[in-house]
């Protein structure tokens, strides 16, 4: 199965950057073939539209929606890679797991009202950064953009996530190139590949 990967930002010569380059990289020296999804580059619409509200008993789902839920059913690696803004993700990922991860596709509800997963038996790498300092923000500001999408999203979906972080992520500079080599290096052994 070739590992999926989910970039969602939209500055092409930032930290989100360095990652993803250093993770297409690793990945192309151990001969990894990988899917990737750009979430800006193919100006993902993260709107639910009502079409789509599975909750108003609507089961519309887009074209583009579909195709990722067939890649995320293709693999059991994903990699996500964003920054963390006002404590949270990105709208474009948040629409993203509104729209793709939809009851039927992820989960289901028993009549009880109890969840099902039914993305069990993958593991996604979190590559996250964020302008605060890695301690300050963990300890001070929770790690809440990343704990909603590890436990509360992928982890209510089965998913089993960890988290791979930079802070103080400001302004790029040449230590930030080790780094994001060894950050990548660290989240692929994770996933095992």
């Amino acid at each position: 199965m070739k590992p999926l990967i989910i970039y969602a930002h939209p500055d092409v010569a930032g930290h989100c950057s360095l990652i993803r380059d250093e993770v297409l990289s690793q990945l192309g020296e151990k001969k990894i073939a990988y899917d990737f999804v750009d979430l800006y580059k193919e100006q993902f619409d993260p709107v639910l539209h009502e079409n789509e509200l599975y909750t108003a008993g609507n089961r519309d789902v887009s074209p583009q929606a579909k195709r990722y839920q067939e890649l995320i059913a293709g693999t059991d690696k994903i990699i996500f890679i964003y920054p963390v803004w006002w404590n949270s993700t990105p709208a474009i990922l948040k629409g993203f797991f509104d729209k793709v991860l939809t009851s039927g596709f992820a989960f289901k509800f028993r009549k009880s009202g109890i969840p099902v997963a039914f993305l069990t038996g993958k593991k996604a790498a979190l590559f996250v950064t964020s302008g605060s300092p890695t301690l300050f923000y963990k300890l001070f500001l929770g790690d809440r953009g990343v704990k909603v999408v590890a436990r509360d999203t992928l982890g209510f979906c089965g998913i089993k996530a960890r988290e791979f972080h930079v802070g103080s992520a400001r302004k790029v500079k040449k230590s930030h190139n080790e780094q994001s080599r060894g950050m990548a290096a660290k989240g692929l052994r994770y996933l095992r590949l």
